[in-house]
């Protein structure tokens, strides 16, 4: 990952941990992650389903159904939902084709590190909807 993907990041990063202690914002984020994923861009297509895992899991989290899963994880789980909705990250999303390119990069870079999470969250996720 270049030196601008890591310094946005981190900024994101640094923010998500303040914001993972104010409840109506994360549900705020929640609310414009899901709207932004819900435009239609078929540039997000390959990139939606990995999102909308990863709101579940902020959702889930802040409401403390789920709790197995690290402060860290949490927080750059948090921070990689801020870089998805801030339009003007590193290549700013109104550029088409290319918009989107650091946003999966960054995504695609934190689930690289938190892969274990993700899958013992979706574990839990397909229990839950079984006891439905």
């Amino acid at each position: 990952m270049n030196k601008a993907y890591i310094s946005a990041f981190n900024s994101a990063f640094k923010n998500a941990t303040k914001l993972i202690k104010n409840p109506s914002r994360i549900s705020r984020l929640i609310i414009e992650a899901g709207k932004k994923l819900s435009s239609g861009k078929s540039s997000l297509n390959n990139i939606k389903n990995e999102l909308f895992t990863l709101t579940r899991l902020i959702k889930h989290w802040s409401k403390g159904n789920y709790k197995n899963v690290s402060t860290k994880t949490i927080i750059s789980v948090v921070a990689t939902v801020l870089y998805f909705v801030n339009p003007l990250d590193v290549i700013p999303d109104f550029l088409p084709v290319f918009g989107f390119t650091d946003d999966a990069t960054i995504l695609f870079y934190v689930l690289s590190k938190i892969s274990n999470e993700i899958e013992e969250f979706k574990i839990w996720e397909k229990g839950l909807k079984e006891e439905r």
